[in-house]
């Protein structure tokens, strides 16, 4: 009891300390922020070290915020979400030191760190300083929650997975049931010549179709897991709520009508069919193939007989159609042909990593005025644009380490971690067509989950 009062004693001064400055304190901005760590020090004593499976369910719903700024340091705004990564990334040095050797068994940390380090190297010669630091702490917090999640599954192996997987509803209710009342209600956002793509409480509808491609993966890890045990695939034949929850993210992906997260789904099954499921597969294919045989001519004939264009159905004209105000191939491909001069002249060591918003504002010409979003949309391209050859090469060891474990276990235990490859392929060709690193609420959940899995799907020899 004395032991326990003494642990508590540092955290129930420091929520006097904090209330007192609340009370004295005339900044809303800074009263929130301390409101704040009074809850995560309660949250703290109540979960200890599974706390962060607190701050992973927050996450996504906090994003509906983003844009409410508590305070700034300078050039830098913190809203809610970056004072959170903030105090994760606090949390996780103070978690790491505490269980450090755990933390020594973590795989992935050389190559991780040595990323990190080569980021952070960059802000002595970056072309905006705050940028860089900013990003740079992102990255740190990848790793952080990498790292975190595999240490406790490791530490406690069926235990953390029950917590873990409720987290992960926890955090994908709100965002899924705000996108469900989006289609609804019709209230989603027009992009693209697309209207109404829902976005739950993201902050754009791709960032919610791949937060979901995730929580589909997951869903059919555990699947199979249950397959691998029991023989009945979750029950699928006979149980109807692995289906409906199937159908229901596999829905709320195809209405936020994001080509590459549809492609990420499709890739998905693939990989699943060719392993488990090659009859199932081969059916699937033919009937794809035969549905855009027949459309065309089907379409065309209901045209001209009725007059009726099935192709003003959004689902079926973001499949079938392209044009030009809403080809983000072609402007992809042609926002890459821009930056490659710029590219060119800092090649080996970038501009600093997370500046490439800034460099491209400042050097993009007139055509390109009407884009304000400034991003890459090729994680491959900003990397190397900001970090140079350099840091290209060590963010793909980071996935070619992560990969390669992966596929000697796989050999070594019949395929049991498929769903963790496909998901590593699927989130590889995601980063070919968007700013998957600047998804923060996805790429947190991306990394957590593949701590979990790691520690899951570890090779017997690996230390």
């Amino acid at each position: 009891m004395t032991n326990h009062l003494k642990k508590f004693s540092f955290s129930a001064l420091m929520v006097i300390f904090l209330l007192f400055f609340i009370i004295i304190n005339p900044n809303t901005g800074f009263d929130i922020l301390a409101f704040l760590l009074i809850l995560f020090i309660i949250l703290q004593k109540i979960f200890g070290e599974y706390f962060i499976l607190i701050l992973l369910a927050m996450r996504p719903t906090l994003d509906y915020w983003r844009d409410f700024i508590i305070f700034s340091v300078g050039l830098i705004d913190f809203n809610i979400n970056a004072s959170l990564s903030v105090f994760l990334l606090l949390w996780s040095i103070i978690f790491f030191i505490k269980n450090y050797e755990c933390f020594k068994r973590v795989p992935l940390k050389i190559p991780w760190l040595l990323f990190i380090l080569w980021c952070a190297i960059s802000l002595t010669y970056t072309y905006h300083a705050s940028s860089t630091i900013i990003e740079t702490m992102k990255l740190a917090n990848l790793f952080a929650l990498f790292g975190i999640t595999y240490i406790l599954t490791e530490k406690d192996k069926s235990g953390f997975k029950n917590k873990f997987l409720k987290s992960a509803v926890a955090a994908a209710t709100v965002p899924l049931l705000f996108g469900l009342y989006q289609f609804i209600s019709r209230t989603g956002m027009d992009i693209d010549e697309v209207s109404n793509r829902i976005y739950g409480t993201l902050a754009h509808p791709n960032v919610l179709a791949t937060f979901t491609l995730l929580l589909l993966m997951v869903l059919a890890n555990e699947i199979i897991a249950k397959q691998k045990k029991t023989d009945s695939l979750l029950s699928l034949k006979n149980n109807t709520l692995p289906k409906l929850l199937i159908f229901f993210l596999l829905a709320i992906i195809a209405f936020t009508y994001t080509r590459i997260a549809w492609i990420g789904a499709a890739i998905l099954f693939i990989i699943i069919g060719i392993v488990y499921y090659k009859k199932t597969l081969l059916y699937s294919l033919t009937g794809i193939i035969l549905f855009f045989s027949l459309f065309y001519p089907i379409n065309h004939f209901l045209i001209s007989t009725y007059n009726i264009n099935l192709q003003s159905i959004g689902l079926i004209s973001r499949l079938t159609t392209r044009n030009e105000d809403s080809d983000s191939v072609r402007w992809r491909t042609e926002l890459t042909a821009k930056v490659l001069p710029l590219f060119k002249k800092k090649y080996i060591a970038g501009y600093g990593y997370g500046t490439f918003a800034r460099v491209w504002d400042d050097n993009k010409d007139i055509t390109n005025l009407w884009d304000n979003t400034s991003e890459a949309h090729n994680d491959y391209i900003k990397i190397a644009f900001e970090s140079g050859i350099i840091g290209l090469f060590l963010f793909l060891t980071i996935f070619a380490v992560l990969l390669y474990k992966q596929i000697i276990f796989a050999l070594r235990n019949n395929w049991k971690n498929i769903i963790f490859i496909a998901s590593i392929l699927v989130y590889l060709i995601l980063s070919f067509s968007d700013n998957m690193l600047h998804h923060t609420p996805t790429i947190w959940w991306f990394w957590a989950v593949w701590g979990y899995w790691c520690a899951r799907f570890k090779v017997e020899n690996e230390k």
